[in-house]
C-alpha cells in the first residue's frame, strides 16, 4: 500500500520531469535549426546562399517580365543583358574587395585619417567609373529594348526601388 501510495505521488513529478525536458530539448533543436537556415555563413559553407540569391533575382526578373508585359523577344533580349551585366560585375568584385578592405582598415583606426581616405578613393576612381559607365550602358541597353510605355513603368519602378 506505502509503495502504491509512493508511486502515485511520484509519477506527476517524473511525468512533468519528462515533459519538462522533452520541451526544452525540442525548443534547443528548433532554436539551433533556425539558426542554421538564417544563418548566410552556415550556408555559404553548404553552398547554398548562391543558390537563394538566384532564385531571387530569377523572381525579380519574373516580376518585372509581368509588369512590363514583356514580348518574349523582349524577355530573350533581357536575360541576355542582364546575364552580361552579372558578368561584368564578377569582374569588378576583386577591385571592389581591395577598395572595402583598405577603407574597413581606416575604420578600425582610432582616429579617421582623411587623407588616407581620399587617397585610397583616388586611386580606385577609375573603377568607380568604369562601374558608374557599365551601368548607364546596361540602363541605356534596357531602355532600348523596350516600348515608351515600358520605358515608362521602368522608370517607375526604378525609382520606387530607389535606384533612379
Amino acid at each position: 500500500m506505502k509503495m502504491q501510495r509512493l508511486y502515485s505521488t511520484i509519477k506527476p513529478y517524473v511525468a512533468m520531469a519528462v515533459i519538462a525536458l522533452t520541451m526544452t530539448s525540442l525548443n534547443v533543436n528548433a532554436i539551433g535549426h533556425k539558426n542554421e537556415e538564417n544563418n548566410p555563413s552556415a550556408q555559404h559553407q553548404k553552398g547554398e546562399g548562391h543558390g537563394k540569391h538566384h532564385n531571387k533575382m530569377k523572381k525579380h526578373f519574373h516580376r518585372l517580365v509581368k509588369k512590363l508585359a514583356l514580348s518574349s523577344e523582349q524577355e530573350i533580349k533581357l536575360k541576355a543583358i542582364f546575364a552580361n551585366m552579372k558578368t561584368k560585375r564578377q569582374e569588378q568584385k576583386d577591385p571592389l574587395a581591395g577598395f572595402k578592405k583598405q577603407v574597413e582598415s581606416l575604420m578600425l583606426a582610432s582616429d579617421f585619417d582623411e587623407n588616407s581616405f581620399a587617397a585610397i578613393y583616388a586611386e580606385y576612381q577609375p573603377s568607380f567609373q568604369e562601374m558608374a559607365m557599365q551601368k548607364a550602358k546596361t540602363h541605356h541597353e534596357i531602355m532600348q529594348v523596350l516600348t515608351p510605355e515600358q520605358q515608362k513603368k521602368f522608370t517607375k519602378i526604378q525609382q520606387h526601388k530607389g535606384r533612379g
